[in-house]
């Protein structure tokens, strides 16, 4: 539970948990959907940094370790992505660099490269936006934020299930990781195979039983499907929606008129 606990630590004590809910959303999806329709890089990387401000105003970049690991893992998913894609450019363009690894043709253009670099910044950019909403909401807030968009109950109080008892299974994976790891459970490949399947048997049994657990729990505490929040969160005012089109509007027009200012195959050299 020292996940979570650091994670609630963290949205409580953010600079941001005073701001509305729904507004802090609806800016984090203005911009991630201006990410995705505009061509200009310069408009993920302006994201981007302001996703990084925000987390940084937010939490001083104070984050708890599973957030780190999540951060880096999703870092070397898209660095591995954006490296595919740049060598799979179009043969009808001249290419910067070509070769072949087994079967695999590798055939980079500056088209290609560029739009590599592309893809990239805006997934990073929709990673330190999403954290900086994550990490300064906490989630009864996001739970009541649901409920005023007129979401299932239903659904919503399986977001807010899902995100207490997760924490339980990590918790009980990291024991077993460890009991198993001091027992010399990884030594050499297959018996690490073999470990690892037996740890995620484990998580899935365990699932079962804290699953039974918490309903006993649950109906002890008197729950009828829904958490209460005792201090609710600010609403959203006109203020919030005003200028986030505002700021998606003029960062979309800085986009059309800075088209190809920003050429990363010149400028790191390929081309």
């Amino acid at each position: 539970m020292f996940d979570q606990i650091g994670m609630d630590e963290l949205a409580y004590s953010s600079r941001m948990v005073e701001w509305a809910p729904l507004g802090k959303l609806c800016f984090v999806l203005g911009l991630l959907i201006l990410g995705l329709v505009t061509n200009n890089i310069l408009v993920p990387i302006v994201t981007f940094c302001i996703g990084i401000f925000l987390m940084a105003y937010s939490t001083n970049m104070r984050l708890p370790t599973i957030i780190v690991l999540a951060i880096a893992e999703s870092v070397f998913i898209m660095v591995i992505g954006c490296g595919v894609v740049s060598i799979l450019g179009s043969h009808s363009d001249p290419a910067i660099f070509q070769g072949k690894v087994l079967w695999f043709e590798m055939y980079m253009t500056v088209y290609s490269f560029n739009f590599a670099w592309l893809i990239f910044f805006r997934a990073i950019a929709g990673v330190t936006l999403m954290l900086a909403f994550a990490s300064s909401t906490p989630i009864p807030h996001l739970a009541q934020a649901c409920r005023r968009l007129h979401l299932p109950a239903e659904i919503t109080e399986i977001v807010v299930l899902i995100y207490r008892y997760a924490f339980l299974l990590l918790e009980r994976f990291v024991v077993m990781w460890d009991a198993a790891k001091g027992r010399m459970g990884f030594r050499g490949a297959m018996q690490s195979l073999r470990t690892t399947a037996m740890i995620f048997v484990g998580i899935f049994i365990s699932s079962l039983e804290i699953s039974e657990r918490s309903e006993a729990a649950l109906d002890s505490r008197n729950y009828r499907g829904s958490f209460p929040v005792y201090r609710m969160p600010r609403q959203t005012s006109w203020v919030w929606v005003v200028g986030t089109v505002m700021l998606v509007a003029v960062l979309y027009l800085i986009g059309v008129e800075t088209s190809g200012c920003i050429d990363m195959a010149s400028l790191l050299g390929v081309a």
